[in-house]
């Protein structure tokens, strides 16, 4: 996490520090003193939430209103991993004429395929002393309406040794196959060419290698398919230790693509937040349950996706109590049914670029309220400077602020075992005073307060001689002391005016 812009003052005081100013002061007078602005800057929404979420957008609407967004990694189902339409067999033809069933599932039933790519590799042999010719056709595979068909002659077989040639495999792009009645016909003749005798073959084998389908139409049954566990990452309450953040317009959106041409029916076997404590807190309604029908292009949007959007909201589930959580991430998975409905009389389609995607994302707008959120965070801190003439000091902090939130920080200085060795602010001191809002939580009024922080010579020897680190802590309360919702815009803005009255030893 980088809070560099919420522990701007402590960044500007190392600056301070570490500036040679001090060797150009004359010494002539005893304890002179020296005046100055150390710094005057301007800090937006912007600047500050892309500094303290690293997991997360920003999204800036037509109104400046700011929302977080965690989106988690998506998935999608492939064609190739619902339907195998095209059997990757090889099978002997025991005859010249056969049926084969054409493996596939019992409910699907096709009107027809057409084929990407692949082989049909046929191989036979002759044993006879004349030659043979060989017609091999597949009637339900056709090109350009021509049946599959190839004629080889084969050499009469020499020397009482039979010639057994395997034949090239032949390319199935672009053939259409129609199996009917969840068979197709393979058949063959073979003629003795001399003796015009037809013959059956002792060896001949049909092998389909790599076949791939690029579409088919019909209705291509039902099926279950997984989606598996998927999370979404926030690191808002990275360093939560203490408070509450209450969001009132919280909601998480399910976006499904699907090109896939049939109904496509999904149920969430589990919707759950993890709270930094390891708590699973269910959430959803009871739809998510049951499952949702997604949209799906019919037999005349070929090619194209639908989108379907389904938002959870706190009209529609619990989710504004699980965002007011110490959340880390929201995990899910999915059941995704083709067909939930088993009806026939939809003509289904599938491509092999047809996909269903499925993604998930966490949106907070930035209008809510914040008591005694506490933010921790320890840093490195090492003064290599040479400081023996800086006598006592004292830091003025200005601050306007349009954020409505008031902000009290604390920093521990820690020697290298961590043994707390001093603290800046004695009590912890609020440095930032909320602005005022009206009742939509929208700014009105800017607030403006001064803070002088006096540090002596022997406590900032003490801090820059010994102190290896700085715990920080920082406190949290939106207007009213957290009992107001209030609105964040992307030009809100908080100016920081830091100034030093120091005196330097001879």
């Amino acid at each position: 996490m980088n809070i560099r812009y919420i522990l701007l003052f402590f960044t500007i005081v190392t600056a301070f520090f570490a500036c040679k100013k001090f060797e150009n002061i004359s010494t002539d007078e005893w304890q002179p003193e020296v005046a100055f602005t150390l710094f005057n800057s301007t800090v937006n929404t912007v600047d500050l939430f892309e500094n303290f979420v690293n997991s997360g957008d920003l999204l800036i609407d037509q109104d400046q209103q700011i929302t977080l967004v965690y989106r988690g990694g998506g998935y999608a189902i492939e064609s190739r991993d619902v339907l195998d339409l095209i059997p990757d067999v090889s099978f002997p033809m025991i005859d010249t004429f056969m049926k084969l069933p054409y493996p596939i599932p019992e409910e699907i039933r096709i009107d027809f395929i057409r084929a990407k790519s692949g082989m049909m590799q046929i191989s036979t042999g002759n044993t006879y002393s004349e030659p043979l010719e060989f017609i091999f056709t597949v009637p339900e595979a056709t090109l350009d309406g021509v049946p599959f068909s190839k004629t080889v002659t084969i050499p009469a077989a020499g020397n009482g040794l039979p010639i057994i040639p395997s034949f090239a495999a032949y390319d199935l792009s672009d053939y259409i196959l129609t199996p009917q009645s969840d068979s197709m016909i393979f058949q063959y003749t073979a003629r003795l060419t001399q003796s015009d005798s037809l013959i059956v073959l002792d060896y001949v084998l049909v092998d389909f290698q790599d076949p791939v389908y690029s579409y088919a139409q019909g209705f291509l049954g039902t099926g279950t398919f997984y989606v598996p566990l998927d999370s979404i990452e926030m690191d808002l309450y990275e360093y939560f230790t203490m408070g509450d953040v209450f969001f009132e317009e919280p909601r998480m959106t399910i976006t499904a693509r699907n090109s896939f041409g049939f109904p496509m029916r999904t149920s969430f076997n589990v919707l759950n937040a993890i709270t930094i404590d390891g708590e699973v807190i269910p959430f959803g309604n009871q739809i998510f349950t049951d499952g949702i029908d997604f949209n799906y292009p019919t037999i005349n949007e070929v090619g194209e996706t639908k989108e379907t959007v389904v938002t959870i909201t706190r009209d529609n589930s619990n989710i504004e109590n699980i965002i007011g959580q110490p959340i880390i991430y929201f995990e899910y998975d999915a059941q995704v049914n083709s067909n939930p409905d088993n009806d026939d009389s939809i003509i289904s389609f599938v491509t092999d670029t047809s996909n269903f995607y499925l993604d998930a994302e966490v949106e907070l707008p930035l209008y809510g309220r914040v008591d005694g959120f506490s933010v921790n965070d320890t840093l490195e801190f090492a003064l290599e400077e040479n400081f023996d003439n800086v006598g006592d000091v004292e830091f003025k902090l200005v601050t306007v602020n349009e954020f409505p939130a008031d902000v009290e920080l604390q920093v521990l200085f820690a020697d290298e075992n961590y043994n707390v060795i001093d603290k800046l602010l004695d009590p912890a001191e609020q440095l930032f005073a909320s602005s005022q809002v009206n009742a939509a939580g929208e700014v009105t009024e800017l607030a403006t307060k001064e803070t002088y922080i006096p540090l002596s010579r022997d406590r900032f020897n003490n801090i820059t001689q010994n102190a290896k680190y700085m715990f920080v802590r920082i406190n949290i309360w939106s207007f009213d002391s957290g009992s107001t919702s209030v609105r964040i815009f992307e030009d809100t803005q908080v100016t920081v005016k830091l100034g030093v009255i120091g005196t330097v030893m001879p």
